[in-house]
């Protein structure tokens, strides 16, 4: 903060009197006193003394100290990137949401009237491949009047009008599983509530299936087994080295 004085004025008076006094002495003669008039003279010398100029330094603002980091502890590493691999994703095969049961698939069972059935499986294994239309029940050596087949890839379900569950109107009474028409069996992951597909061994069908019971098969039929009842496996041989080439469930046709 600056300090301002305030000026003031010095008035110095100097007075200078001189008085002079003459004496005489005579005989018959009084003394005359003369005087000299004091003659006084002032002068007043007015003296301003000019306030001493105070120079106040411009306020310089302090310098901002430099912020510094200090670290307590071992000096930081910079981590080398990393590498991520990308997630693991598992595909799951449509086919393995439906079991392939001895009384129908999934959870279509057998009698049902067949616009049920084929909505169904076409809401999980996508829209049908082949679907013959209703035809005479002898072409496919069925029972019955009329027969429908309708298709997903390899597996097959038969529709007709008599079977050994009902007779007199539409229903579904069988499905087949295989034999693969190309490289891969089709839709993948269609197998049994017990884990059997298409390409499982005879010795985990055995394993399985302890009660199945295997036909060797001959020149005119192909070896099998018979699951339980109403269901069967096709298989290539009847030894534990044997795979499962195809499987029916319900009553099957000849064709």
């Amino acid at each position: 903060m600056r300090t301002r004085r305030t000026p003031r004025t010095l008035v110095v008076g100097c007075a200078l009197a001189f008085v002079v006094a003459a004496c005489g002495s005579s005989k018959n003669t009084s003394p005359t006193i003369s005087t000299v008039g004091i003659s006084t003279t002032s002068a007043v010398v007015a003296t301003t003394v000019e306030p001493t100029p105070t120079t106040t330094p411009p306020v310089t603002a302090a310098p901002t100290p430099t912020a510094t980091s200090t670290t307590i502890g071992p000096p930081t590493t910079t981590a080398l990137p990393t590498t991520t691999a990308p997630p693991t994703t598992t595909t799951v095969a449509p086919g393995s949401k439906l079991a392939l049961r001895f009384d129908g698939v999934g959870d279509a069972r057998f009698a049902t009237v067949p616009d049920d059935v084929v909505g169904y499986i076409s809401g999980v294994l996508g829209t049908p491949t082949a679907d013959s239309g209703w035809v005479a029940a002898v072409e496919r050596r069925c029972p019955g009047t009329e027969v429908r087949s309708v298709a997903w890839g390899d597996l097959s379900l038969l529709f007709g009008d008599a079977s050994n569950l009902t007779t007199g109107r539409r229903h579904f009474f069988a499905w087949l599983f295989g034999p693969p028409s190309g490289a891969a069996i089709s839709p993948a992951g269609l197998h049994t509530p017990e884990g059997i597909g298409v390409g499982s061994t005879v010795a985990e069908l055995r394993a399985a299936y302890p009660a199945a019971t295997l036909f060797a098969g001959d020149d005119l039929t192909a070896a099998s087994a018979q699951i339980s009842e109403g269901m069967f496996a096709f298989l290539n041989e009847s030894g534990d080295a044997g795979v499962v080439t195809a499987l029916l469930g319900g009553q099957g046709c000849s064709k």
